[in-house]
């Protein structure tokens, strides 16, 4: 099935404001890399910034779609790996969303989303570590959220896939000793 212009239009986008930055991306120049004009991506998209949004959006649709059964698992500990395992995953599946959010941790709209979906996540970790008798569950969910802030950052910059992976179960050996 073929994608429509407008899909067409939001993956171009996100290519471009992958490789050179939002800012230093023209919609002119989205548009003839969509082969589009420039006024149908104003027709589907007000502005510029609501192109972005949109892009941001859609990313965290699949992202979300891609990580629902994170949600079902109900062994905390296997859930807290399953964490752990996220960022490798999800970055291996949309490298240049990330890449594009790597670009992005400035901007408001794109820590708005992204606090959205880490939300749900840390809501799930808390009840694991609660579950597993830790003293202070929310405290060990921040901890763990910003360990897995950096791993994504990682994947996205370092092409050493084994050191990462390494790295990941290092993370996850001192959860299994608790």
């Amino acid at each position: 099935m073929s994608k429509s212009k407008k899909e067409h239009i939001l993956e171009t986008a996100l290519d471009l404001f992958a490789d050179r930055g939002y800012e230093a991306t023209p919609t002119s120049l989205i548009a003839r890399e969509a082969d589009v004009s420039e006024g149908l991506i104003f027709k589907h998209y007000i502005n510029k910034a609501n192109l972005l949004e949109e892009v941001i959006k859609a990313g965290y649709r699949r992202i979300t779609d891609k990580s629902k059964g994170l949600a079902m698992e109900n062994d905390p500990l296997k859930l807290i790996n399953s964490v752990l395992d996220m960022p490798q995953r999800l970055v291996e599946d949309e490298r240049n969303f990330w890449r594009m959010q790597f670009r992005l941790v400035d901007e408001e709209i794109a820590q708005k989303h992204h606090n959205r979906y880490t939300h749900s996540v840390m809501q799930k970790l808390v009840e694991a570590f609660r579950e597993l008798g830790y003293e202070d569950p929310e405290m060990e969910s921040e901890v763990l959220m910003l360990l897995v802030e950096g791993l994504w950052r990682l994947f996205v910059t370092n092409g050493d896939k084994e050191h990462c992976r390494k790295m990941v179960e290092l993370i996850k050996s001192k959860y299994a000793t608790r």
